[in-house]
């Protein structure tokens, strides 16, 4: 990855719950450590945060657990939709690019578990949509489909998550990728213009 795509990724960051001074410092320190690894949070995280929200954290640990799941069935309803995706001359080609936005799903995914921790669905950060904006643009990534992506990713985790958690969790997990969702539709489609890189 050359220096300009490394810091445009670096600011492309979307989550914003380690600035909400709503939340206690203890607890912004963890999504900030979190985040900064690309990683899920551990069960004694989920524990502390969710002594916080009163979110269930046994449940959300089970839903994290399903994260691969949940971006391998989106997939598969993406690329059943519309075959061409991979294909020569498609969006998601070559097989590269389609394991980047695989990776960017999971990714997705994670921090909106997050929020649900916090109880806090409206989890972004305008700073880190606008670089994840100009990253997508500089990659030429294909917004709608990726939209279609998280469209399915919130059905399947969603449908999911409702058959153990409370109303009001799965409420949470609604709102959170729904959030997400219109934040990706939002982002600009590349035009027809621009030259088309690979992930």
């Amino acid at each position: 990855m050359d220096e300009k795509l490394r810091q445009l990724s670096i600011n492309a960051r979307i989550l914003g719950l380690m600035y909400d001074k709503a939340l206690p410092p203890s607890i912004r320190a963890i999504f900030k450590q979190a985040d900064e690894a690309a990683r899920p949070l551990s069960d004694h995280e989920l524990r502390v945060i969710c002594r916080f929200s009163a979110v269930d954290a046994d449940n959300l640990q089970r839903l994290q657990s399903k994260t691969p799941q949940f971006v391998t069935s989106a997939k598969n309803r993406l690329l059943e939709k519309d075959p061409s995706l991979n294909l020569p001359g498609g969006a998601l080609y070559p097989e590269e690019r389609a394991e980047a936005c695989w990776r960017d799903c999971w990714h997705f995914l994670r921090v909106t578990i997050y929020a649900v921790a916090a109880g806090r669905p409206a989890f972004t950060q305008p700073g880190g949509v606008q670089g994840l904006s100009d990253l997508y643009r500089e990659l030429a990534v294909p917004i709608s489909s990726m939209a279609l992506a998280i469209g399915f990713l919130k059905s399947e985790a969603v449908s999911d998550y409702s058959t153990y958690a409370s109303p009001s969790d799965a409420s949470i997990l609604r709102e959170a990728l729904l959030h997400l969702e219109q934040m990706i539709q939002k982002l600009p489609q590349r035009s027809s213009s621009d030259t088309e890189v690979p992930l």
